[in-house]
């Protein structure tokens, strides 16, 4: 399994938007059409929606990719920049803080 890559992304939510920005996120993210997210994104093979035991205000965003190199395609391209203004309005429903990380597989 080694070179896939694993992204994952945190952001506190401000109180009462909870329900809205995971509606968003579900929404924008899962294509309503019985294909997966990958059949759309090359190098995708999947993601997941997070709520953190601890903080319900916190959500996390992972997604797992073929390798990095897919992943930095998608980072390149200024389309997924605004990922169809979606991400403007997550945006709106966070505290601004918005923390990401990548990780290289090495082993499941």
């Amino acid at each position: 399994m080694a070179g896939m890559f694993l992204t994952i992304t945190r952001a506190n939510i401000k109180a009462g938007n909870e329900k809205d920005a995971r509606a968003l996120l579900e929404k924008s993210l899962l294509p309503n059409d019985g294909s997966k997210p990958g059949d759309h994104i090359p190098g995708l093979i999947g993601f997941g929606l997070m709520r953190s035991k601890k903080d319900p205000s916190m959500f996390g965003l992972a997604t797992v990719w073929k390798d990095e190199a897919s992943f930095d395609a998608l980072a390149r391209n200024p389309n997924a920049k605004t990922g169809g203004h979606w991400v403007e309005k997550f945006m709106k429903f966070t505290d601004g803080e918005v923390k990401g990380e990548g990780f290289y597989i090495e082993s499941l």
